[in-house]
C-alpha cells in the first residue's frame, strides 16, 4: 500500500458501549469523522439502542441515558450504514482493540458481510502510534493526550467528539515524523505496531485455523486448548472477537469463558480447536 497520506481519505471513529465486553456489553453510540489533507469533509454519529439497561455507572462517564436511546435504531440498522460510510477509506481509532472488538464481534453475530465494501483492511491505532513517537507521556488515554498534546476538544465520552479528538491526535503524531507530504500509508503502518484488519481470513492461511475463523465470522464459542509460557495446556470455551498481528504472532483477543472476561491468546499456543 503505497498511497499518499496526502491523497488518502480517513475516518476516525469511536464507540460508546455498555460495559468492556463484546460478549457481555453492547454498544449504545457510534460516531466517526471522514478527512482528507487535513480537513473534515463529513461525520457519522448515532446513539443507538442496545436493548438491555444502560448501568448508571457508565451514563455518569458518557451522559448516555436509556431514555435517551430508547427509540433509536438498533445496531444491526446501524453498522451497515456504518461500513458504507467507511467506504475506500483509511480507518483510525484509539485503542482500536477495544472498538473493533466489539464492531467485528457484533458484525459476526449479525452475519453483516463486509468483504465487498471495506477496500483498505488495515486499522491504524492513535494509541499505539502515540507511544511509539512521544515515549515520555504519563498516559496515553484519550483525556491525557488531550491536555499533553494541548488539544482543543468538545466534551469527551461522546463518540463522534473521542473520533474527532482521535483525528487531531493521528495528525499531531504525522507531525511528528515529517508532516504528510511525502509519507506513504505504509509508512504510518510501520509506527502503528501491531496490526488490526476488519478481514480476519487474511491473516490466516493455515487450515488448521479453519474452525477458528469460522467462529469468528459468525460470533460463536470455539473450544480450544491452550499452552501457556510455562508450558502447561488448559482447555477453555472462547468467543473470538478479533486478530491482531503483532511482530512475534497473531494474539487472539475472545471473551474467555472459564475466567468470565475479556482475554488474549497467541495463536501460536493454541494446540487444539474444536467447533
Amino acid at each position: 500500500m503505497s498511497l499518499l497520506v496526502k491523497d488518502t481519505t480517513f475516518v476516525a471513529f469511536d464507540i460508546e458501549t455498555t460495559g468492556l465486553t463484546p460478549v457481555m456489553d453492547r454498544i449504545i453510540e457510534l460516531g466517526a469523522g471522514k478527512f482528507l489533507n487535513g480537513k473534515t469533509v463529513d461525520t457519522f454519529q448515532k446513539l443507538i439502542n442496545p436493548e438491555v439497561p444502560i448501568p448508571t455507572e457508565v451514563s455518569a462517564i458518557n451522559s448516555i441515558t436509556d431514555k435517551m436511546v430508547r427509540g433509536c435504531e438498533k445496531i444491526d440498522d446501524v453498522l451497515p450504514k456504518f461500513i458504507s460510510f467507511l467506504g475506500e477509506s483509511v480507518t483510525v481509532a484509539h485503542n482500536a482493540p477495544f472498538d473493533v472488538g466489539f464492531i467485528y464481534y457484533d458484525l459476526a453475530r449479525l452475519k453483516i458481510n463486509t468483504s465487498h465494501e471495506i477496500t483498505h483492511e488495515i486499522i491504524l491505532d492513535t494509541c499505539a502510534m502515540a507511544k511509539r513517537l512521544f515515549p515520555n507521556l504519563y498516559s496515553y488515554r484519550l483525556e491525557s493526550l488531550v491536555s499533553s498534546m494541548h488539544i482543543r476538544s468538545e466534551t469527551l465520552h461522546r463518540a463522534l467528539a473521542d473520533a474527532k479528538v482521535c483525528m487531531k491526535i493521528f495528525f499531531k503524531c504525522l507531525d511528528k515524523i515529517g508532516g504528510y507530504e511525502r509519507l506513504t500509508i505504509q509508512d504510518i503502518i510501520g509506527i502503528s505496531d501491531n496490526a488490526i484488519s476488519f478481514k480476519i481470513e487474511e491473516l490466516i492461511s493455515n487450515e488448521k485455523f479453519d474452525p477458528l475463523k469460522k467462529a469468528l465470522m459468525q460470533g460463536i464459542p470455539i473450544e480450544i486448548v491452550y499452552r501457556d509460557i510455562k508450558g502447561s495446556s488448559t482447555t477453555r470455551l472462547i468467543t473470538p472477537f478479533m486478530l491482531e498481528m503483532t511482530q512475534e504472532t497473531i494474539m487472539v483477543d475472545a471473551f474467555c469463558h472459564l475466567r468470565r472476561e475479556r482475554r488474549r491468546f497467541r495463536l501460536d499456543r493454541i494446540v487444539k480447536l474444536k467447533l
